[in-house]
């Protein structure tokens, strides 16, 4: 059987594939951070050709055998996929498995069949089942974790160039104007700005009809021509000053305290994000613009794409914003973070 790794955490899935070499290198919990997410042992040669994926879906060869190796990062979770009958739980501190031969092609959910946490009902990936031809085309694009390290670091003055073209709605220090609908980027972190520029490029957001302003934004970041192109101009956001965006929105702060609770888990207990997490800042975010997009989850509006996994999760948790005097009341509170 073809072995793959699948990693959960609160509150999504990662995988790692062995290499030409068909071995798996060594993993260690310590060497776990937000730069070495698997935590990969840079010491191991076999782990240099290993493939990491990161964005929550993986693809399996119609037909063939697979061994899924299991291996939690946090708490008990449960890897489950319905169409494939099978289910095993991922227990720290060890490795588990279950076999599986997947005979028809086609996108199926994965769950996590045991409670872990808030965010346990939008813990979801997916797996596809590909013939041959498509599972090479999908394997190619995969990196490797000697590829993931050969990456450049960002070059925030060449990105100073790219954020030419962004500065006639965000302004020239990512101030953001709500009069052109473009919010305060400043002080967001690299990370994310990143995610979001790829999934405007990708098609994942600012494709649905009724996102009139991220239809706007999809032919910009398409400016962006390459991921070089993308990290720098990222970097360069992450050198603007912090400046304290403006309180446009008013609510019961009280009861946005008891919402955020729920939102703390994830966002951090000061709104000031958790990359691990995959949650961005809020803290001293534009508070329109948080309203907007809450708004938008709760409508199917973001998050509707099938490919954007994290988009789908804020769908999910959204559901507990039950009035548009919700929406507001946290965003009132966020504004006091």
């Amino acid at each position: 059987a073809k072995e793959v790794e699948a990693v959960g955490q609160q509150w999504h899935w990662t995988f790692r594939l062995p290499g030409e070499d068909g071995e798996f290198g060594s993993v260690d919990a310590t060497l776990v951070k937000d730069d070495n997410p698997f935590g990969m042992n840079p010491e191991d040669p076999k782990g240099q050709d290993d493939v990491l994926i990161e964005n929550g879906e993986v693809h399996l060869l119609v037909n063939t055998p697979v061994k899924m190796l299991l291996r939690s990062k946090d708490v008990l979770h449960d890897f489950a996929v319905a169409q494939f009958r099978v289910k095993m739980d991922l227990v720290p501190g060890l490795v588990t498995f279950l076999w599986v031969e997947p005979t028809v092609p086609g996108r199926y959910e994965i769950l996590c069949e045991e409670l872990c946490g808030i965010g346990h009902h939008a813990m979801r990936g997916m797996v596809v089942v590909d013939e041959q031809a498509d599972y090479n085309k999908w394997l190619e694009q995969q990196p490797t974790y000697a590829e993931v390290q050969a990456i450049a670091a960002a070059d925030a003055m060449a990105g100073a160039a790219n954020y030419a073209v962004c500065t006639a709605c965000h302004g020239a220090q990512g101030e953001g104007n709500p009069i052109l609908n473009a919010p305060k980027i400043a002080g967001q972190e690299a990370w994310y700005t990143k995610r979001q520029i790829a999934n405007y490029k990708s098609g994942k957001r600012g494709a649905h009809s009724d996102d009139l302003y991220g239809q706007q934004m999809a032919p910009m970041a398409a400016t962006l021509f390459n991921d070089a192109a993308v990290n720098n101009v990222a970097a360069y956001i992450e050198t603007l000053p912090d400046m304290e965006a403006d309180v446009t929105v008013t609510g019961d702060v009280a009861n946005g305290e008891r919402i955020w609770r729920n939102c703390a888990v994830c966002h951090g207990e000061r709104g000031e994000g958790i990359q691990a997490m995959n949650a961005p800042r809020q803290a001293g975010m534009d508070d329109w613009y948080l309203a907007r997009q809450l708004r938008n989850f709760k409508n199917e509006i973001r998050g509707s794409h099938g490919q954007d996994l994290y988009g789908q999760q804020m769908v999910r948790m959204s559901n507990i914003l039950i009035t548009d005097q919700a929406v507001d009341d946290v965003v009132a509170y966020i504004n006091t973070l």
